[in-house]
């Protein structure tokens, strides 16, 4: 119990030391003023530079990378420029950094740089076409039906002027009608000896269609003179054919053209931004944590050694079967209070063997020995080794009288 007691008390005075000496480190977050100035020229003072990556999207909600990194030396002073190009829409204030230490300097933000600002603009090719009702299917004319600019815009923003594609034009019938007419044709046959009908074709063709001999009209263009008459020797016929033609024709056309252009629609732009940040070189102060836990750990050491040393086995006790010793057991024993139990021996003789420094510290004094039936009180002259008789019952009256153990009489621990 005594070095349980010991243990805790070490223990909670190690802690106690840790939490009254270790301070704690809190570090305030100084609030943040924003503000966005035009292009001022840096501080002068050697300045080292350092290319970066281009910056990110505006729609991802994260941190751009800088595109330029430059560190001004101005006295005790450091000033560190951090360049970013992002979407116009894309709020400075996101790029604002908390407080860092870098290179042995505390940044804090200064403020913020606008350098550039570039418009945006995203454009396409666009295409619409356009239709329109004509009574002829004549290219030239259905053409110069159309515009040739027309204005164009979308629901996506978009805007411009589209033009006419010529060769895009494309006619077809919007309608049919049912027609019929009579197809005719006349011919004339000269020189015929005689009116015979034999002389004249039956069938004539026109514009692929067969026409039919309707009538003949004769005249005479030569005769004799036989008597007191002239008799026809030549003949002129003049032949008239017919034919009933029907189909369909159109009524009407719709043609159709293309327009093609380039249009385009305004986005959000880039802005340049360089960030400032003011550095102040960072003083450390001598840490005693270490010596302090190091301290600690030496006196826990030392309260650890000197419990050990306290609570060691200074006495190792044998019991004897026929001369041959076998461990029995190790205890301590308070040089105080020198008293060594074998009450629970019997029967066999014991062996004793004393630590040197037990005996150095008893020289010359006596150590009592509690026996099953005998007590001894053994003479420390510098002897490591004490021999005990077997102690039997027959054997109580020749020693000491018995002794009845009482608990505050003990001075030695026994395993």
């Amino acid at each position: 119990m005594k070095q349980k007691k010991l243990l805790l008390v070490a223990a909670a005075g190690a802690i106690m030391t840790i939490m009254f000496v270790t301070p704690a480190m809190a570090a305030a977050i100084p609030s943040t003023d924003i503000t966005v100035t035009d292009n001022p020229a840096p501080p002068a003072g050697n300045s080292y530079s350092q290319q970066g990556l281009l910056a990110a999207d505006s729609s991802v909600q994260t941190t751009p990378y800088p595109t330029d990194i430059q560190l001004f030396e101005l006295g005790e002073r450091n000033y560190l420029y951090k360049t970013y190009t992002v979407a116009s829409n894309y709020s400075p204030d996101l790029l604002v950094e908390p407080d860092f230490a870098q290179g042995g300097y505390r940044y804090k933000f200064s403020e913020i740089i606008q350098r550039d600002s570039i418009p945006g603009s995203m454009s396409k090719t666009a295409s619409q076409t356009k239709s329109m009702e004509t009574d002829t299917d004549d290219r030239a004319d259905v053409l110069a039906l159309f515009d040739k600019q027309i204005p164009y815009s979308d629901a996506d923003g978009y805007k411009g002027d589209l033009f006419l594609m010529p060769d895009s034009l494309s006619i077809t019938e919007s309608g049919q009608e049912p027609y019929s007419y009579t197809l005719t044709e006349t011919r004339q046959f000269d020189n015929l000896t005689n009116n015979d009908l034999a002389a004249i074709s039956k069938t004539v063709v026109k514009n692929g269609v067969t026409l039919s001999l309707q009538d003949v009209d004769w005249q005479a263009t030569g005769g004799e003179n036989m008597g007191y008459s002239e008799v026809p020797t030549e003949y002129t016929a003049v032949a008239r054919y017919a034919a009933s033609v029907s189909g369909t024709r159109a009524t009407g056309y719709t043609a159709i053209a293309s327009y093609n252009g380039e249009v385009v629609k305004s986005v959000p732009g880039k802005n340049t931004y360089t960030i400032v940040y003011e550095g102040e070189q960072i003083v450390i102060p001598f840490n005693f944590v270490p010596l302090i836990l190091a301290g600690i750990i030496v006196a826990g050491c030392v309260v650890a050694m000197v419990l050990i040393w306290r609570t060691r086995k200074n006495v190792t006790i044998y019991t004897l079967q026929q001369g041959v010793p076998e461990l029995y057991a190790k205890v301590r024993v308070s040089p105080k209070n020198p008293v060594i139990d074998l009450s629970r021996i019997s029967d066999v003789g014991v062996r004793l063997v004393f630590d040197k420094r037990f005996v150095k510290s008893l020289y010359d004094q006596k150590v009592f020995v509690i026996g099953r039936f005998t007590n001894y009180r053994i003479n420390i002259t510098g002897s490591l080794v004490q021999e005990l008789p077997a102690q039997r019952y027959s054997e109580g009256a020749q020693g000491e009288d018995p002794y009845e153990p009482e608990d505050e009489l003990y001075g030695g621990d026994q395993e």
